[in-house]
């Protein structure tokens, strides 16, 4: 099922709910609180990501099923350009490699809260763009 969820710079239009552990949700508002009004964070970001959290379907870290997206999983997703690419979804400030890509990035934020197999649509600004969520290689 294709759940289609346009984002203009995190303005949500259409908005499906993610799965989060309460563990990531706790962490991801205590960061939100911390950045607001950092001159290097987007108030557009912090407002979207915490409208996301706010309506959340939350799990505590045993109970959430193996198959969501979560913080720090490494995913192979499938690109609007039919491109394979492994990611993690990771908090700002741990960024490691190439690989790793923000909470506070779009990629990061449309992709957390995704199951295996999901497909999501958004906007970058200038096209449409749709990323397939293949494969959770761990968490």
């Amino acid at each position: 099922m294709l759940k289609l969820s346009i984002l203009e710079e995190f303005k949500v239009k259409e908005a499906q709910k993610k799965s989060i552990t309460y563990t990531d949700y706790f962490r991801l508002i205590n960061l939100i609180k911390n950045d607001i009004g950092k001159e290097d964070v987007s108030p557009k970001r912090l407002h979207h990501l915490f409208l996301a959290l706010t309506f959340s379907l939350k799990y505590t870290s045993n109970d959430i099923p193996e198959n969501f997206v979560r913080m720090n999983s490494n995913i192979l997703i499938t690109n609007s350009e039919h491109k394979k690419q492994r990611i993690r979804i990771v908090y700002p400030g741990e960024l490691e490699s190439n690989d790793d890509y923000s909470i506070y990035s779009l990629l990061g934020f449309v992709c957390l809260g995704l199951k295996e197999g999901e497909d999501v649509t958004y906007f970058n600004g200038e096209k449409l763009k749709q990323v397939r969520i293949e494969k959770i290689i761990s968490h």
